[in-house]
């Protein structure tokens, strides 16, 4: 016992040397390096100003990842995007001809192939009316899954177990099988009584949405979860003085909690439009996938051509994500407009 001891503390006294050692050369580095200068001068600024150097420092490896990885993407998409062709040869390499500024790609996508532009508008129709729907259902479920009840975290999870099951081949399995959608409604009950009260651009819009109500209910474990994080950081002090002065639930919900959940509105209209765009399922994403060589089998340019070519498929991932930006865009102004009467 005598000699384990003594070991660990020959062990001890070793460590803290190699302890003493790191922080002498440490000290020696800062102080002939600027750092220590950067930290006296670090520590005298304003509280403004140190915020947004932990902001800035926070971001940086989004900032890195951004101009190293990202932008040359972005640019490269653009360059495909605008250019005539963008094929292989053997040995060289892949290729970008044509002039940027003739637009070949999107003179094609709207001059000959009118099925691709229905897909677009259709598209657009989609996502303008599950966005909303998707936000707002977040919305009441948040609200219900806010109460002290018992086993709310169990209901909690079971809202959460589609964001973690969601796929690409589970979606398309579920979309195959008629799973995403309820009996009446693929039955066409619903849409008779419809037709009869709706125009007809709108009601195949509120039609189509209602057929995904599945996949809209499967979307929504993050947005709920969003806004549970901001009804749970709420003052409960505010809530008991309204009720004092007489307030109801309902203007409770419209003068309280509302206009603090704006803020959470505005990341869970960004966060819905960006992830419903960009499912398997969707029309123009399929097209992408399908014809820009996802699975890298082209092997030259006739083949290339014969499936329009990832110039085409660069054309229309930049049509969709102008829609993505519309549609952000004025959900975004609406929720402005509206909230300023709480301004």
């Amino acid at each position: 016992m005598k000699k384990i001891k003594e070991v660990l503390l020959k062990v001890k006294e070793i460590l803290l040397i190699i302890k003493t050692f790191i922080k002498k050369i440490f000290a020696y580095v800062t102080k002939y390096t600027g750092i220590d200068w950067l930290k006296n001068k670090f520590i005298h600024l304003p509280n403004k100003y140190k915020k947004m150097v932990y902001g800035i420092l926070f971001i940086m490896p989004w900032l890195i990842g951004l101009v190293y990885i990202s932008l040359p993407i972005i640019i490269r998409s653009i360059r495909m995007a605008l250019s005539d062709k963008y094929y292989f040869i053997t040995g060289v390499g892949w290729q970008i001809t044509g002039k940027w500024y003739e637009f070949t790609q999107f003179k094609r996508i709207f001059a000959d192939e009118p099925y691709h532009v229905s897909l677009i508008v259709d598209t657009l129709q989609d996502v303008a009316v599950v966005v909303p729907l998707v936000v707002i259902f977040a919305l009441i479920l948040a609200l219900m899954l806010n109460q002290k009840v018992r086993g709310i975290a169990i209901f909690r999870t079971i809202f959460f177990i589609p964001v973690i099951l969601l796929s690409g081949n589970m979606l398309m399995n579920f979309e195959r099988n008629a799973l995403l959608t309820v009996p009446a409604i693929a039955s066409g009950e619903i849409s008779g009584f419809m037709h009869e009260y709706l125009p007809g651009i709108f009601n195949d819009a509120i039609f189509g949405a209602f057929g995904k109500i599945v996949l809209i209910l499967w979307l929504s474990g993050v947005q709920i979860l969003i806004f549970l994080a901001g009804l749970q950081k709420m003052d409960k002090s505010i809530y008991e003085a309204a009720r004092i002065d007489g307030a109801s639930i309902w203007e409770l919900f419209w003068k309280i909690t509302l206009p603090a959940l704006i803020p959470l509105i505005y990341l869970n209209i960004i966060y819905t439009t960006i992830i419903y765009s960009n499912l398997s399922n969707n029309a123009i994403v399929q097209i992408i996938n399908v014809h820009s060589d996802e699975a890298q089998m082209l092997g030259g340019t006739l083949t290339d051509e014969i499936n329009y070519g990832r110039a085409y498929s660069a054309a229309l991932s930049w049509l969709l994500f102008f829609i993505q930006l519309a549609i952000i865009g004025v959900y975004s102004l609406i929720v402005r407009l509206s909230s300023k009467r709480y301004d």
